[in-house]
């Protein structure tokens, strides 16, 4: 995982990601996970983006716009992901599939090499 923040990214599945402002019951600087990405209808745009916060929650999608404003990348874990539907990326979740992502972002934030998160939970 390399550490380095990039408003201006093209996301990958596995990256992770610090949000910029609250989402929910969320606060700003919470991290997630991209754990899908599709072209927009728009091919010259970046890839629309979907986040799972390292809480279980889903934050929904993001389009390049949106992911310049809300998201600030901070590293990339080795994830192999393909998303079916809401119901399975929660399973998926409650059975440990993203603990190990979670946990490298979470020694990143721990060794000083990003920034630390107020207020984050952690669940791994």
């Amino acid at each position: 995982m390399i550490a380095q923040e990039n408003s201006a990214h093209a996301y990958t599945v596995g990256d992770m990601v610090r949000t910029t402002e609250s989402f929910g019951p969320n606060p700003a600087g919470s991290v997630g996970i991209v754990y899908e990405t599709y072209p927009e209808q728009d091919a010259e745009t970046l890839d629309v983006i979907s986040v799972l916060l390292t809480n279980g929650h889903d934050i929904g999608s993001f389009n390049g716009d949106e992911q310049s404003e809300s998201l600030t990348w901070i590293g990339h874990a080795d994830l192999a992901y393909t998303f079916s539907n809401p119901s399975q990326l929660m399973a998926d979740f409650r059975n440990g599939y993203f603990d190990q992502a979670f946990a490298e972002v979470r020694l990143l934030v721990d060794s000083g090499r990003v920034v630390a998160v107020e207020n984050q939970e952690w669940n791994v």
